[in-house]
């Protein structure tokens, strides 16, 4: 399974953790999908997979940050989820 996780405004969340139900589903929905898309890549040469971070201000201003072990990682993860 792949490293997904989530900080909104400064505090890291989970989608199991949220009291707002729909903001859980909302979270789960990303890492669902972000999953499906990228889930089973990992780097050719290292063999590790990518982590990504879903990062904003708020929910509904989310953005994705791919780490990993190379720029070819990072770069085919980038491809997938854009």
């Amino acid at each position: 399974m792949i490293d997904i996780s989530f900080e909104v405004n400064g505090r890291k969340v989970s989608p199991n953790n949220m009291g707002n139900a729909i903001e859980a589903a909302m979270l789960s929905s990303i890492k669902d999908s972000v999953s499906q898309s990228v889930g089973s890549i990992r780097c050719a040469e290292h063999g590790q997979k990518p982590k990504i971070k879903a990062k904003g201000r708020s929910i509904d201003s989310l953005s994705l940050e791919v780490t990993g072990c190379c720029d070819a990682l990072i770069e085919q993860v980038k491809k997938k989820i854009t």
